[in-house]
């Protein structure tokens, strides 16, 4: 159990799964494969270490991996079948970097459930409170240690040393999602091959797969521990990477300053603003002097500023996603001005009442307002984001604003209209019938049909069904109150501290 958040952590250790016999660990073993050990090999496999874990786990979940590990390659060898329990998929699943680099949607998807699932297994509740803060798990937003300090009554230091126990605790662990973990990351990680891409060039895309939304320092660091680097050198590792992204960076927006990007900017903005929400008459734009940001933007792996030419002035962005919608807006003719974290919108989601601070608003020259959020495609679809979507829609409708979802190219609009196979469309609707799907059982439903995670987004999206990571679930859409959300909790004129809310 851990600490409740706002009254301080608690000692003590969190509770361990409901365990069965080893016996009926191997009753399964038995069901499942048709074999019948004799009571020699019976004892011989009672004494299997992963036995042991298994036993940590009802029999009611070990079967069903059991039945499917075994249909797959007519094999159930143990540790298979007790890493694939705590982490599902991750017995097939390819984790090397190359799978990686080519944006699999099942590497990505096991790898953070892999991080979710060694962390859980940490046993002390502070430590395990601390990194699930710190790397964004269990549905918290990836917070400073001055932040977790203030949420448990403790100091900035105090939070470090708990990040670090953790860590520690990690690295010697022998729980099998640690060990796995650890395995993962040092292949990802590991001292370069001939040809190979730079360690320092692997870890901001690693990071990025594996603790999404995290900044480079602390995913970059712990991620680095737990593949077998010192504290110094995973350091000298950290400082390296973010060189390495600098550059990276640099040749992006080199690339962006090429010849005609004002037109191409504005025939962009044409297509962005078509597909965009509109909600009835145009409502009053608000003035530029009354514009100002609401957030101030933390210093991240992906932040900067740009100075913006028709604002003078420096905008703030906080990644990649964000900085092509700055340009875009900096060149677009049709945009008159624009203000980054311009407001607060209250939300509703996992039962609790929360805000966040759209990315942008922007003016045009004939004097429409649009809200806009600047999100990776594949992201759109999270419940998290359906919920934020609703409220500043309701807002939206409003103040007679147009909303925009965009990745800086691409819209809400297009991902919906993304094609995808309606056999893979039917399969999992018909399963959704049932009630939840983990990864591995999407991708067993929609065995020989291709598919890639934006065609599962774009079903998300279509059909209204829940999806949530880490872990990866999908579910119907859960019913919804009368009333949507949407209240500006932050107003144009005077907003609260941007860091008592979520981005």
């Amino acid at each position: 159990m851990r600490p409740p958040g706002g009254s301080g952590s608690r000692r003590g250790k969190r509770e361990r799964p409901p365990v069965c016999e080893p016996s009926a660990v191997a009753d399964v073993w038995q069901e499942v494969t048709g074999h019948r050990l004799s009571p020699e090999r019976r004892a011989e496999f009672l004494a299997r270490k992963p036995l042991r874990y298994l036993g940590g786990f009802p029999v009611e979940a070990l079967r069903p991996v059991a039945e499917r590990l075994w249909q797959a390659d007519g094999r159930l060898l143990l540790e298979a079948w007790l890493l694939d329990t705590v982490c599902p998929g991750y017995a097939t699943t390819d984790l090397s970097w190359e799978a990686v680099a080519g944006d699999s949607a099942g590497t990505a998807t096991v790898l953070r459930d892999l991080v979710a699932a060694a962390v859980g297994e940490l046993r002390d509740v502070r430590t395990h409170a601390v990194l699930c803060r710190r790397l964004g798990l269990e549905n918290h937003e990836p917070s400073t240690q001055q932040a977790i300090g203030q949420e448990f009554s403790l100091t900035r230091q105090r939070i470090s040393q708990l990040q670090a126990r953790g860590i520690t605790r990690m690295l010697g662990s022998r729980d099998p999602a640690t060990v796995a973990l650890r395995e993962a990351l040092g292949g990802l990680l590991g001292p370069e091959r001939a040809h190979d891409t730079p360690v320092a060039a692997r870890l901001p895309d690693v990071v990025e797969v594996a603790l999404p939304g995290v900044p480079l320092n602390p995913g970059g660091l712990v991620l680095a521990r737990l593949a077998g680097y010192g504290k110094e050198q995973a350091r000298s590792l950290l400082q390296e990477a973010v060189r390495a992204l600098a550059e990276r960076h640099k040749e992006e927006r080199k690339q962006q300053r090429v010849a005609e990007r004002r037109e191409r900017a504005s025939r962009r903005w044409e297509a962005l603003a078509t597909a965009a929400d509109w909600f009835g008459a145009p409502g009053p734009a608000p003035a530029r002097e009354e514009l100002a940001a609401r957030r101030s933007v933390g210093q991240r792996e992906h932040s900067g500023v740009w100075f913006s030419g028709k604002l003078g002035r420096e905008v703030q962005y906080e990644s990649v996603t964000e900085l092509r919608v700055v340009q875009l807006l900096d060149h677009a003719d049709q945009v008159a001005y624009f203000q980054e974290q311009p407001l607060a919108v209250d939300y509703t989601h996992a039962g609790r009442r929360r805000s966040y601070y759209p990315d942008f608003l922007a003016v045009t020259t004939d004097g429409r307002t649009v809200l806009i959020e600047a999100k990776p495609r594949g992201d759109i679809p999270l419940a998290i984001n359906q919920a934020k979507h609703r409220a500043a829609a309701g807002l939206c409708r409003r103040k007679g604003w147009g909303l925009l979802v965009t990745d800086g190219a691409r819209t809400r609009a297009d991902l919906a209209r993304h094609p995808a196979d309606p056999e893979l469309e039917r399969r999992i609707g018909a399963a959704l019938a049932s009630g939840e799907l983990t990864w591995p059982d999407v991708r067993d439903i929609a065995h020989g049909i291709p598919f890639t995670s934006l065609d599962l987004a774009a079903l998300v999206l279509r059909n209204d069904w829940h999806w949530e990571l880490g872990p990866y679930r999908l579910a119907p859409s859960p019913p919804r109150p009368l009333r949507c959300g949407g209240s500006v909790s932050a107003t144009l004129e005077a907003g609260r501290d941007g860091r008592a809310a979520e981005r």
